[in-house]
């Protein structure tokens, strides 16, 4: 073993192979701190001169796998043919780190066998869970794509052996086709003791279409997103990443401890292969009319490759148990809707992860739709506290059909509490007083429905949209909002705040010359959501525009479809709701009607000027 002081040598000495060994090893040695064996492996293979090395000057074919790829990955991939000092081994650590484990990550499984059980997304993990966020893509594709892999019922028999489902986005257009393939679903050459582990994964792939997929899903684009990749585009996947965000801690002593079943890493990887069993075609943008639903698309592409698998073997009969982790990467059909510079990335709560798939699959579809909603609000400047209409949310989380009204209208507000009880909401209440004694009665719901919710975002949202993104004044909360939603009574959970008021000036181009304050007496939602006799009551400031409306509501395309959008409403709903075909609205967005028709576009224009007053 050969002696020597490092912090001796100096950083502009040109290393010869001896020394050249041990900086190596010195410099990255940190970046493996919390894997003991491999220091211990490593540092041997640093100090040590075997006689080969001392007659050739370059590594022996006996050398540690792991540690050859590292030093190879330095002195030829990144100094190839040149005089290498310590301060240029420092500088390459400094700014490759993030490679470095990637490239020396794909030999240590076979070196090390214990670390299978290990991921070296750890570190990005914990951070994720202290911050309570993840970046994810707020594309109305991705979301689209998102969606389409939780819905196992819609997928029917599309010849032999295909199953397919429709690409509806968020207006109600047909956009594109989803087919699982799962006997394609990939290329990597596979042990014939992995065949049949790879196989099990593979019959599932069906059953795994679930929200929890759809975890899944959001997971991997993040850590592509924020992990260092190989050279061939690859991220490493572990099925401790996405166990050690599903796994609720009760205490801080139970949360260093993370207790996975080899069930649990199964159920991890099937939904793993789901997502590459996908195929996906899309209309590039473009709507596709009923007519052309039989169009046959033929550039479906993988939503995934897989590269190498992580197998766990037992140690003493040397069966292969499970695949712990892989190398997975999105291809150019997703890539991208999750590219990094991309101005519709966004925070998605962590809490969706802990969420049941099974017993809490409202809560999970809520909180999605509604961080994509303070994304999108923030992007085009509205207000965060824009009221939601309660039938929009109800869509959203699709409640089963068997649900009575009086049911959905718990479910909901249930969901609600929960999610301000989980810090994932920092409050809400209904904009609108209703009165709680007509639940039950005949046709009720009808104007329920109608109402308006005021979700109030956390204030660790706002901070990591701080850290995130350049947010404009006018798309946060009000500065006095923001400080009266920390005047929350412990007693009596009432909270004293400023309604907001959605201001309609990009739709009238008008001004507000006066302002009155008035204060108004308003009942809160109590936890039971029933109206009693010792109801508190929430006090408001209330700001009274009085609008001097002097230009006139001109009709056009472009009118309609900044309010459709303003509504966040499906092209479908709008026209119901105007007493049009949806065709017809369709074509007219698309300025493609060959002649006027004066009836619709009265109705059209009594539509839209009943909805700018109803934003005033």
């Amino acid at each position: 073993m050969f002696t020597v002081n490092y912090s001796e040598i100096e950083d502009q000495l040109i290393l010869p192979y001896q020394l050249l060994k041990i900086a190596i090893f010195e410099e990255t040695k940190h970046l493996f701190i919390e894997r003991p064996n491999i220091i211990k492996k490593w540092c041997k293979e640093a100090y040590q001169m075997t006689e080969d090395e001392i007659r050739n000057q370059y590594p022996p074919n006996g050398m540690s796998p792991s540690f050859k790829a590292l030093y190879f990955f330095l002195t030829e991939g990144l100094y190839f043919q040149k005089h290498i000092t310590k301060y240029m081994i420092k500088e390459a650590v400094l700014r490759y780190w993030e490679t470095i484990i990637t490239t020396v990550s794909s030999y240590l499984y076979n070196e090390f066998p214990e670390e299978v059980n290990l991921s070296f997304n750890e570190k990005t993990i914990n951070q994720t869970i202290e911050q309570d966020y993840l970046l994810t893509s707020m594309d109305n594709d991705y979301h689209m794509i998102r969606n389409i892999v939780s819905k196992k019922k819609e997928f029917k028999e599309r010849g032999v052996g295909q199953l397919a489902a429709d690409l509806i986005d968020n207006k109600g257009n047909f956009r594109g086709m989803a087919e699982l393939r799962p006997t394609q679903t990939t290329h990597i050459s596979l042990k014939e003791d992995q065949e049949d582990l790879w196989m099990r994964l593979v019959d599932s792939a069906y059953n795994a279409l679930d929200e929890w997929t759809a975890d899944v899903f959001d997971l991997i684009t993040y850590l592509w997103l924020v992990s260092p990749k190989n050279s061939e585009g690859y991220i490493e996947f572990h099925s401790n990443d996405a166990l050690r965000l599903r796994q609720t801690q009760d205490s801080e002593e139970d949360s260093k401890e993370l207790i996975i079943r080899e069930r649990d890493r199964f159920n991890i990887m099937k939904r793993v292969v789901a997502l590459s069993s996908m195929w996906v075609s899309l209309s590039d943008g473009k709507v596709i009319t009923q007519e052309d639903k039989q169009y046959d698309f033929q550039d479906f592409k993988r939503m995934f490759d897989i590269g190498a698998l992580r197998v766990a073997y037992d140690r003493n009969t040397g069966e292969a148990q499970g695949i712990y982790a892989l190398q997975i990467k999105p291809t150019d059909i997703l890539t991208p809707l999750i590219n990094a510079s991309s101005q519709m990335i966004g925070l998605l709560h962590t809490k969706v992860f802990q969420y049941s798939h099974q017993t809490q699959k409202e809560h999970k579809r809520l909180l999605r739709y509604i961080d994509r909603q303070w994304k999108m609000r923030i992007r085009l400047k509205s207000k965060l506290t824009q009221p939601f209409k309660v039938a929009t949310l109800l869509k959203e989380m699709d409640i089963p059909i068997r649900y009575n009204w009086s049911d959905k209208k718990d479910k909901l507000e249930n969901v609600l509490d929960d999610f301000k009880t989980d810090g994932v909401i920092k409050n809400w209440g209904y904009k609108e007083h209703f009165d709680e004694s007509v639940v039950g009665k005949k046709g009720w719901y009808k104007n329920w429905i109608n109402y308006s919710i005021i979700i109030y975002p956390t204030d660790n949202l706002l901070e990591g949209y701080k850290k995130h993104v350049a947010l404009p004044s006018q798309a946060m909360l009000e500065q006095t909002i923001l400080e009266k939603l920390h005047q929350i009574s412990p007693e009596n959970n009432v909270l004293r705040t400023e309604r907001p008021v959605n201001s309609s000036k990009s739709l009238l181009g008008v001004t507000a010359p006066t302002i009155e304050t008035e204060v108004i007496e308003k009942p809160l939602k109590t936890s039971n959501h029933k109206i009693n006799e010792q109801m508190k009551t929430l006090k408001i400031e209330q700001q009274a525009f009085n609008f001097d409306v002097k230009e006139e509501i001109k009709l056009s395309p472009e009118a309609m479809d900044h309010m459709i959008n303003h509504l966040n409403i499906s092209i479908r709903q709008a026209a119901e709701e105007i007493g049009v075909a949806h065709t017809t609205l369709s074509r007219y967005l698309r300025k493609e009607n060959k002649r006027q028709n004066n009836k619709n576009d009265e109705k059209m224009l009594n539509w839209l000027k009943e909805k700018i007053l109803i934003s005033v």
